[in-house]
């Protein structure tokens, strides 16, 4: 079963200046937030080492929702 993802532009995050970050970060966990990573280690136009992380952020209580649809 696919999960249904949506995409937020910066401007829907940070829509309102009377947002505390402590809002920020909750709206944030509750609906979950991917974050993406990329390193490249290049020498001479040569790739010697890449290290990619993902990191998903969100409450608990979210995780077991989406879980258990799987």
């Amino acid at each position: 079963m696919a999960l249904d993802l949506q995409y937020a532009t910066p401007g829907e995050v940070l829509g309102s200046t009377q947002t505390t970050l402590v809002e920020l970060v909750d709206g944030l966990l509750t609906h979950g937030v991917v974050l993406r990573a990329e390193l490249w280690l290049t020498v001479a136009d040569v790739d010697l080492v890449f290290i990619g992380a993902d990191l998903l952020l969100t409450s608990p209580q979210k995780m077991r929702k989406d879980r258990s649809c799987i």
